[in-house]
């Protein structure tokens, strides 16, 4: 039978997704890495890394999916931008050897802005945050700021008609399909270079297999 969740419940679920905190925080993120293995997978590739590279990355939860991206190429450079203070104490207790080696960092940031110069990295990529965010037209200008001339953006999301069957989407989440999403990009000066429609099977919160269905849209600075 299905689990009966009142609406306090699905708000907590929604607030833990957005900004995870205290002990339901670290299962909330334990239950990320499963759910968005693939997508983060899936936007890590559509970044083609290249040796040398400046990462950042936007709301990497406790990053346990950071060896991976670091394989991809020779001599990156990560920084992963959250707005929990939890995630970044995960993430840097987890990747304490990468951050050891100065191939890793992990910075606090707000909703809003993003604490870095203009034109520092080759690469900014983020998975499933795009429904958090409060300004995005401001946000999206932020992360074009930030990016190298010729630089990419890889945003990946899942789509509205997935999301919005989730019971807690209704308390805070902003849900989008690739043309909302496209749109957007594109009033911050974007150059949509890519777009691709993938599904993948996944559990729902009760064991059941689902099929999800999400974008992963690589837009580029021009230079």
């Amino acid at each position: 039978m299905e689990n009966q969740y009142s609406e306090n419940d699905l708000r907590e679920v929604a607030a833990q997704l957005s900004c995870p905190q205290g002990e339901k925080g670290l299962k909330t993120a334990a239950m990320m890495n499963i759910s968005n293995k693939g997508m983060t997978e899936s936007a890590i590739s559509a970044m083609t890394l290249q040796d040398g590279n400046q990462i950042l990355e936007i709301g990497p939860g406790n990053a346990n999916h950071l060896e991976y991206l670091l394989q991809q190429a020779e001599n990156l450079a990560y920084t992963g931008a959250d707005i929990s203070p939890l995630m970044i104490e995960e993430a840097s207790k987890i990747n304490a050897s990468f951050i050891q080696n100065n191939q890793a960092k992990f910075t606090l940031t707000n909703p809003d802005t993003l604490p870095f110069a203009a034109a520092v990295f080759n690469k900014v990529f983020t998975v499933n945050t795009i429904y958090f965010w409060k300004n995005p037209e401001q946000f999206l200008d932020e992360i074009f700021r930030i990016l190298t001339p010729g630089g990419t953006f890889v945003l990946c999301f899942a789509d509205k008609s997935f999301m919005e069957n989730l019971p807690f989407t209704p308390f805070g989440f902003q849900l989008y399909n690739v043309d909302s999403a496209t749109e957007l990009l594109k009033k911050s000066a974007f150059d949509i270079e890519k777009t691709a429609e993938l599904t993948e099977e996944i559990y729902n919160n009760i064991g059941q297999p689902v099929s999800r269905k999400y974008y992963v849209i690589r837009a580029l600075k021009a230079g």
